[in-house]
């Protein structure tokens, strides 16, 4: 009975015909499992969807949906995602210019919130601003207040100042606009707090004090945050498209003379 089974199994082993109904059977299987596995997928109702739902409908109508109308919405989503899924898979969205702009707007959209979202991430934020210090340099910047002075005040100084506007980490080129050549020059011999002797400006004679200056350098972290979190959030945005685009070979007529690369395409996001 062995030698029997030994040689059935010989016979087997060396003939080309069984090798190609076991390869066939094997691949049989593994197909089945693919498509029964693949074949259902889940369409999820979160409580929350519900909830936004309700509060759709309610802005919409001007009251709360009926519990037959609810069920029709909530059956209108199921099927909407079902389709769309179904629609996506079979590629029907190629081809149509409306559907793959808004599409990109919504991905645009996606990566966009991500990136704001680890924008508020201090550690994060901290080591970009370590990385590109030197993006945040400052001209020389002055605090102060200044004050228009009536013909009486030029010719009797008070130490008081009762109508009095003041500016806050503005550059030395920002009052020159503002306030003219004579403001600024005056600003180097001032001490802090103490207010200047009449100046004329084409505006009319006033009197300036310093509240403080600092010299051209880099903005602090904290100076800089909020333009941190602006361009932190950019260069992460367009990191993340760089990516994408990496994965695709970009096929154009031949002959043409269009330029179209990784810098190109970020200029139109």
């Amino acid at each position: 009975m062995l030698k029997k089974g030994n040689y059935w199994l010989k016979r087997v082993i060396k003939d080309p015909f069984s090798h190609f109904l076991i390869a066939g059977t094997l691949l049989f299987i593994c197909y089945s499992l693919y498509h029964s596995s693949a074949s259902v997928n889940t369409i999820s109702v979160t409580p929350s969807q519900v909830t936004q739902q309700k509060k759709d409908d309610t802005l919409y109508f001007g009251s709360p949906p009926s519990k037959k109308e609810l069920n029709k919405d909530i059956n209108h989503v199921v099927l909407k995602q079902m389709l769309s899924q179904q629609a996506l898979k079979l590629g029907l969205e190629k081809g149509d210019p409306n559907l793959n702009e808004m599409l990109m707007q919504r991905y645009l959209s996606y990566v966009s919130q991500l990136a704001k979202i680890n924008a508020t991430n201090t550690s994060l934020l901290h080591q970009y601003y370590l990385t590109h210090q030197a993006r945040y340099k400052h001209p020389d910047m002055y605090s102060l207040c200044y004050h228009f002075l009536t013909p009486q005040e030029v010719q009797h100084p008070i130490s008081t100042m009762d109508s009095q506007q003041c500016l806050t980490d503005v550059s030395k080129q920002a009052l020159l606009a503002k306030l003219g050549t004579k403001t600024v020059d005056a600003l180097a011999a001032l001490a802090p707090n103490q207010w200047s002797t009449p100046i004329d400006t084409p505006f009319g004679a006033i009197a300036i004090k310093v509240l403080d200056y600092q010299k051209a350098g880099v903005l602090s972290f904290k100076q800089a945050k909020q333009q941190l979190a602006h361009d932190f959030a950019r260069d992460d945005v367009n990191s993340k498209i760089a990516a994408v685009i990496k994965q695709y070979h970009i096929a154009l007529p031949a002959g043409s003379d269009f330029t179209v690369n990784t810098k190109t395409l970020l200029n139109n996001v």
